[in-house]
Order: structure tokens, then C-alpha cells, then sequence
């Protein structure tokens, strides 16, 4: 628990993955554990297999984030990075 008076940091999860190709062959024969189950995170699969993950902080404040998840995400986002100036 936290003291009341203290901040509290808050992480905010930017997911940005590079497998390789081994490790996505054999992905789809491993069990979905309960990790993945209850939080609905493919990433966590790898964790139950004892395979490594690796996480990076990065400077998020003040930035916007988006989710490209699905072909019909694609306007949107070229439509943000437009008014960002990076498209």
C-alpha cells in the first residue's frame, strides 16, 4: 500500500513487439496460461514459457498515444500523424 500523502507512479503500457522468427513457430503450440487468460495479453504467453521479455521505460509525458490494432485503425492514425506533422 501507499502512504496517502506520497505520489504514486503510474505507468502507462506502450507495447512495441519484435519477436523472432523461431519464437513465433512454436507460439502457437503453447497453452494459453492464466496469466494470458486474465489479463488478455498474448505477450504474457511468453512469460509462462519462461521465454524473456524485455521492457524499456520510456518518456511518455505530454505525448499521445494511439492503438493500431486493425486495418480500419489506419486513417485515424495517418490523420493524427497529419496533424503532428509526421505524415
Amino acid at each position: 500500500t501507499y502512504a496517502e500523502d506520497a505520489a504514486t507512479p503510474i505507468f502507462h503500457h506502450v507495447g512495441v513487439y519484435a519477436y523472432r522468427p523461431a519464437a513465433l513457430a512454436a507460439y502457437p503450440g503453447w497453452d494459453i496460461g492464466p496469466l494470458e487468460t486474465l489479463e488478455g495479453l498474448e505477450q504474457l504467453r511468453f512469460l509462462e514459457q519462461g521465454r524473456p521479455v524485455l521492457c524499456v521505460e520510456v518518456a511518455a509525458r505530454g505525448r499521445q498515444f494511439w492503438e493500431l490494432n486493425n486495418p480500419e485503425d489506419v486513417p485515424r492514425i495517418e490523420a493524427m500523424l497529419a496533424a503532428m506533422g509526421m505524415a
